[in-house]
């Protein structure tokens, strides 16, 4: 479909090119024509009726005139041509590579719709799978009651993370068209991250994990929106906390770097190699199924990626497998007197 609408638009931009450019030529040369078989005699006659023996060489400058015009209408015809026929291999190759040029961001955006629509399907059907399996199989013969507790927990289980999976979608699909711009405020970058640790508080207490908060010697400020703020750092402070063992270490830190919130996430986990790294933010992708044992769906760091862009931040990955990995995010920081 790609090529056949690329195709397509290079034929209807040549058309137009040429019709253009031999309407302009017909134009000049009729013109020039005009010009050099009448304006020139005319010129010529004036120029001479004052002189001596301006009858007797009158017809002769005609003459002259009239074959000075011809050979320049005749050079002029050859350069039209040639220049025409040049543009015949110019115009087509010129469309053709401006076409691809203009449709190469519609196709990608229409190949990552497609991957998009068809991942998101994947996921949903999922759980819907799992719900539907298991209530067949409560469903066959009178059981206990303890069993049908545990089909109704684990439905529970799944509802939750399909409700989960359609906030997230519908998060991405607003940040991607949205029209109206988001409503901002000074956010204190400190206290929020202060608030975080104690939500998590029971996640890493359970991993007898270690935390490192250094906060910045100053009270550091961004403007943004509180609620976006908190789902960026919760999804960056949930997967240090899913992919760093227990008993291990995760540290925070704040800074003020060049008129940005600086705020580095590192953990001493099992790392991301340099070609995941290159993906992680990709809607969908997920690391290694056999190194991450942690189930998601891969929206997390999109949704991270998505936030930032909408706050004109930066964000960056360092990792080294069985090392750990810092994610370091860059915000617009408000001068605070």
């Amino acid at each position: 479909m790609y090529k056949r609408a690329r195709l397509k638009l290079t034929l209807i931009y040549s058309a137009i090119s040429f019709s253009l450019f031999w309407l302009i030529s017909l134009c000049l040369y009729l013109w020039f024509s005009e010009s050099l078989g009448q304006g020139y005699i005319t010129e010529v006659r004036h120029r001479h009726l004052s002189l001596p023996f301006a009858e007797q060489f009158g017809s002769q400058n005609e003459t002259i005139v009239r074959i000075a015009g011809n050979v320049a209408l005749e050079e002029l015809r050859e350069i039209i041509l040639v220049l025409n026929g040049g543009l015949l291999l110019i115009v087509p190759t010129l469309g053709w590579f401006l076409t691809g040029r203009t449709l190469a961001p519609i196709e990608k955006s229409y190949e990552q719709q497609k991957e998009f629509v068809s991942d998101a399907s994947h996921e949903m059907r999922t759980p819907l799978s799992i719900l539907s399996g298991e209530m067949e199989v409560a469903l066959k013969k009178n059981r206990v009651a303890s069993y049908y507790k545990g089909i109704i927990e684990s439905s529970k289980e799944e509802i939750n993370r399909l409700t989960q999976l359609i906030e997230s979608l519908l998060f991405l699909a607003r940040s991607d068209h949205a029209k109206q711009p988001v409503e901002f405020q000074e956010v204190d970058i400190t206290d929020l991250l202060n608030s975080l640790l104690v939500k998590f508080n029971f996640k890493i207490n359970h991993k007898k994990l270690k935390i490192e908060f250094i906060p910045a010697e100053k009270i550091i400020t961004t403007y943004g929106q509180t609620s976006m703020l908190i789902n960026l750092f919760s999804n960056l402070l949930d997967n240090a906390i899913k992919y760093t063992p227990d008993k291990g270490n995760i540290w925070i830190k704040v800074a003020s770097r060049k008129r940005f919130a600086v705020i580095s996430i590192k953990d001493s986990g099992i790392g991301i190699s340099k070609e995941e790294q290159r993906k992680i933010f990709d809607r969908f992708y997920r690391a290694d199924i056999s190194r991450s044992k942690p189930r998601g769906f891969g929206l997390g760091l999109a949704i991270v990626k998505s936030i930032v862009d909408l706050h004109q931040g930066k964000i960056s990955v360092s990792s080294k497998e069985g090392k750990g990995s810092t994610f370091t995010v860059y915000l617009p920081e408000t001068v605070v007197i």
